[in-house]
């Protein structure tokens, strides 16, 4: 499911979008860097999701991660997050360099990509990649 080419782009681009939505339907998108693909399924992101973000998969553990390149084509992988672990906190001690709004957490996600499809503006299909 997760090729070289899909695995390229992903490490070239070196950031992507993560979409979740809460169960009352809202949806909210977050965006990070650290991204990893491992055959055949798997997808890891390490990034300081907001609260929101994490709320949402608390409640709604299905996402959509898209990488895409500066004209916006890519890759869209639809799965579910199986675990979510906690890498860091920025607590205050360092506030010349910590946004406000503490604490900010780090989050990794272990994602289980279901499907991958094409991502572009340009006319496309939704179905799965091959």
């Amino acid at each position: 499911m997760i090729s070289d080419k899909i695995r390229g782009l992903a490490e070239q681009v070196g950031h992507a979008f993560v979409a979740s939505c809460d169960t009352g339907g809202h949806p909210h998108l977050a965006a990070g860097r650290g991204i990893a693909l491992f055959e055949p399924n798997r997808l890891v992101f390490e990034s300081w999701f907001c609260p929101t973000t994490m709320r949402n998969l608390k409640e709604n553990p299905h996402v959509s991660v898209v990488v895409a390149d500066d004209a916006g084509n890519g890759y869209q992988f639809v799965g579910k997050v199986e675990k979510a672990t906690d890498t860091a906190v920025l607590n205050g001690y360092a506030p010349e360099l910590e946004p406000a709004g503490l604490p900010q957490v780090q989050w990794r996600l272990e994602i289980r990509v279901e499907g991958v499809m094409a991502f572009t503006a340009d006319a496309h299909s939704d179905r799965p990649l091959g």
